[in-house]
C-alpha cells in the first residue's frame, strides 16, 4: 500500500515496535523509473533502427524518485515514493528510526567449531 512519506515513517516505527516479539522487518530502497519493460524495449528497438545509441545529456542528469518498501510478517506491506527534493529530510528521519530500533537486533550466533579452530591455531 502506497503511503505519503510521513505516514510511512510512523507506520515503519510501529512495525519495528511490533517486531520486538517475533516478526522480521525487511526494508528495500530502489530507484523508481516510470518506464515499463515494454516501453524500454520499444525505445531500444527504435535506437537500434536509427543507429543512435548515445544517451542524451538530459537522461544522465535526470533525477528519479526513490521507492522505499517495508515488509513485516505476511500481511504488512508498506511503500512510499520519495521525491528527490524530499530525500534529505526523509533520510534523516529514516535513519533516526533505524538507530532507535538497533537494540532489537540479535547477535550473530557463532559456531563452536570456529572458536575451537581459533584456539588451536
Amino acid at each position: 500500500m502506497l503511503f505519503d512519506n510521513d505516514k510511512f515513517l510512523t507506520k515503519m516505527a510501529k512495525a519495528f515496535e511490533d517486531s520486538k516479539t517475533s516478526k522480521t522487518v525487511y526494508l528495500t530502497m530502489k530507484r523508481h523509473s516510470y518506464t515499463t519493460k515494454k516501453i524500454k524495449a520499444a525505445e531500444e528497438a527504435s535506437e537500434k533502427a536509427s543507429g543512435d545509441a548515445v544517451m542524451g545529456a538530459d537522461d544522465k542528469d535526470k533525477e528519479y524518485p526513490t521507492l522505499v518498501r517495508l515488509t513485516s510478517g505476511t500481511k504488512t506491506k508498506l511503500s512510499t515514493l520519495v521525491q528527490p527534493q524530499d530525500l534529505d529530510r526523509f533520510m534523516v528521519q529514516y535513519t533516526n528510526i533505524i538507530k532507535i530500533n538497533m537494540d532489537n537486533l540479535k547477535k550473530k550466533e557463532r559456531k563452536k567449531a570456529a572458536k575451537a579452530k581459533k584456539v588451536t591455531a
